[in-house]
């Protein structure tokens, strides 16, 4: 019976909110005034071209957040539409042009109202799209859904020309989508952490393992508080959760070593557990492996056994190739004393050819000083006889 009344009271109130929605975007046409423009604009369309135009603008209001920043005017533009579409064939040409221009006239109000709105709630609206880039409505649908209703009743006041007070509602806006983008960013860094320590607290761990689970406990506190600091710094955010979640498997697997033997020692053993750990925090340390222990300490030592075995591996392989590029060497020292000795060969017999050259250079000098010296006697010769001639002819 009571659930028949919420449900009857849910139906009454969605009617009247939805008058109500209807009213306000009747009324939204009421001051608007159509410009002859307008009026011509559609005039010389015919009625299907007409409202097709129509429905386009529609279109890009809606593509430009209209319904959100100016509801109302985009709700009248769209009623106007959805009664033209529907009784096209029944309203005569200049009723129905006259009403498409009249939704036009609204989009353009509309469009007006816009710019106002962004210009009066800059800093909300840039909230609001903080909120959804972290998926706020996700993780806190409820929350996310009253600050948008309390955005939306802001920019209805700025809509009806109504927001003379608005200051104080805008603080107040403001500090709840802060607080709630925060919480968000928390959630989503620190969850799988928090629900760990859970865990762990539900199966005795604060009995198996006190001083871990309480310092897992710490590292959550303070990777929470981090996170208030900066909680846009995706890098910060990162290693805080990380951080948080580390500790908090540690402190699991701890407890879960302490449960598995404490049957076996009378006194305290999370101390023997920690101890066990120590040791093989030192190798990996040694080894210059990563911290292990967020894992169970058999899956630590298994993790750090397979590290060293790829050391060792690494450095056989390194002498390995140290021996290759000996053997390599040698092997380039041996090419490189053969090539010296054959370019020596070939210096010495350069050298033989070069004392040969001089040789027959000497000689050929000496064949050309003959030959001049033979020319000047043929010529001293030539010019005696030709005296002694002409002596015998006086």
């Amino acid at each position: 019976m009571h659930a028949q009344k919420h449900h009857a009271w849910v139906f009454i109130f969605g009617g009247l909110l939805s008058l109500l929605l209807a009213g306000c975007a009747a009324n939204v046409g009421k001051t608007i005034k159509v410009s002859d423009e307008q009026l011509a604009k559609y005039g010389t369309l015919s009625a299907a071209d007409a409202i097709a135009a129509l429905e386009k603008r529609i279109n890009e209001a809606k593509n430009a957040n209209m319904p959100f920043l100016a509801p109302d005017y985009f709700r009248g533009a769209s009623e106007i539409l959805s009664d033209a579409q529907k009784s096209s064939d029944k309203k005569p040409k200049d009723e129905l042009i006259s009403h498409i221009a009249k939704a036009d006239a609204i989009l353009d109000k509309g469009q007006t109202i816009m710019a106002i709105v962004q210009s009066r709630l800059v800093n909300e609206l840039a909230l609001k799209n903080q909120l959804d880039k972290d998926n706020v409505v996700k993780v806190y649908p409820k929350e996310y859904e009253k600050s948008v209703s309390e955005l939306s009743s802001l920019i209805k006041k700025v809509e009806l020309e109504k927001a003379d007070n608005l200051d104080k509602d805008k603080i107040e806006l403001i500090k709840m989508m802060q607080a709630l983008d925060v919480k968000t960013i928390q959630y989503t860094a620190l969850h799988e952490s928090e629900v760990i320590n859970e865990d762990t607290k539900s199966k005795d761990g604060e009995k198996q393992a006190p001083a871990t689970l309480a310092e897992a406990l710490r590292v959550y506190l303070d990777a929470g508080n981090r996170i208030v600091q900066a909680p846009h710094d995706e890098a910060l955010v990162q290693r805080a959760g990380a951080d948080a979640l580390f500790a908090a498997r540690h402190a699991r697997y701890v407890s879960e070593r302490v449960l598995a033997l404490q049957n076996k020692f009378k006194e305290s053993v999370e101390p023997i557990v920690l101890e066990e750990e120590k040791r093989l925090l030192d190798i990996s340390t040694a080894l210059g492996h990563k911290d292990p222990r967020d894992q169970p300490i058999e899956k630590q030592a298994e993790e750090i056994a397979q590290v060293a075995g790829e050391i060792v591996q690494g450095q056989q392989k390194s002498k390995q190739s140290i021996g290759a590029v000996n053997d390599q060497s040698k092997v380039m020292e041996k090419r490189l004393k053969e090539a010296n000795a054959q370019l020596a060969e070939k210096d010495a017999q350069i050298s033989g050819k070069d004392a040969q050259l001089k040789i027959l250079n000497d000689q050929i000098a000496q064949l050309e000083e003959q030959n001049k010296s033979l020319v000047a006697a043929k010529a001293a010769k030539a010019k005696t006889t030709k005296a002694q001639r002409k002596s015998s002819t006086q």
